[in-house]
């Protein structure tokens, strides 16, 4: 009897130190700087093909619910350095730094990574953009 209640002593503060542990470091990244918990997204002109009628885009309101979710990082996190910029403003070096990732992704990572760069503010540099929707749909034909 004494021993299951050392041993349940014993996870009990195991939990407690987890726990306290955990509230510690979330939001936090690897250098323990403080994660930013809003994402400012550039304005853009409605691209969707509707009636015209909507206030907000319906796309623009998916994304909006979706912002609210967790970003997920692609090892990418070195284009953060582009978030706010207009998608015509890259040079071909920096465009290359995206076409680097883009070209290591794995086919089905490709669309979420479009997703986190919207998540995160990042405009897609427009000539990767077709490339992307090209093998975005090689990958959807049988």
């Amino acid at each position: 009897m004494i021993p299951s209640l050392i041993l349940l002593a014993l996870l009990f503060v195991v939990g407690l130190v987890l726990w306290l542990h955990d509230r510690r470091t979330r939001g936090r990244d690897s250098e323990g700087n403080l994660l930013p918990t809003q994402v400012n997204i550039p304005d853009q002109t409605c691209s969707d093909d509707c009636c015209g009628t909507h206030d907000v885009c319906p796309s623009e309101q998916i994304l909006n619910a979706e912002l609210k979710r967790d970003i997920t990082y692609y090892d990418d996190e070195e284009l953060d350095a582009f978030a706010g910029r207009d998608s015509n403003s890259y040079s071909e070096a920096e465009i290359e730094q995206f076409r680097d990732v883009l070209y290591t992704l794995l086919p089905a990572d490709r669309i979420g990574w479009e997703r986190s760069l919207k998540r995160r503010g990042i405009a897609l540099p427009q000539p990767l953009r077709e490339e992307l929707i090209m093998l975005l749909s090689e990958n959807t034909t049988p």
